[in-house]
């Protein structure tokens, strides 16, 4: 096994995770993010953490994600690589709308809501023109769903 075979392996293992949440709370920045970028030769966004309460559990949840500011609106992307289904965050968010974002070491409280319709549409061409990864998400999750958007309000 390679060393990066390794190193991906040790990134998306619940340490690794872990270890990127705690990196982006006190650093603001994501190793994981620095890798993703360069592998997809997008531009680094520094991520956001987010906070959800578990859909089943009503335990607080917490991920590291790519954001993007689509003029006014702050906005994540559930696409789970364009898996059949959306991840847990979405699914959370979509059972509980209140969570909690830590951008730039500041946290805060938001509501969040699924953009649809001509929204959605504005939002994620915009979304897909800085990380065109996106697309081929969508491609890959054609069928199974539609990628969700979410916009977050501050509270």
């Amino acid at each position: 096994m390679s060393f990066a075979d390794t190193l991906v392996r040790w990134i998306v293992s619940p340490t690794g995770a872990s270890m990127d949440r705690f990196s982006v709370r006190f650093t603001g920045h994501s190793f994981v993010s620095w890798i993703f970028a360069r592998a997809t030769h997008v531009p680094y966004n520094a991520p956001l953490l987010l906070t959800t309460i578990g859909s089943v559990t009503g335990k607080k949840r917490t991920v590291v994600l790519p954001h993007f500011q689509v003029e006014s609106a702050l906005c994540i992307v559930g696409s789970l690589g364009g898996a059949p289904r959306d991840p847990y965050w979405a699914k959370n968010l979509r059972a509980n709308s209140e969570a909690w974002i830590r951008v730039d070491r500041q946290s805060h409280p938001v509501i969040a809501r699924l953009a649809a319709d001509s929204e959605r549409e504005k939002l994620w061409t915009a979304i897909t023109q800085l990380a065109p990864i996106y697309l081929d998400y969508a491609e890959r999750a054609d069928g199974h769903r539609e990628i969700p958007v979410f916009v977050l309000a501050s509270v």
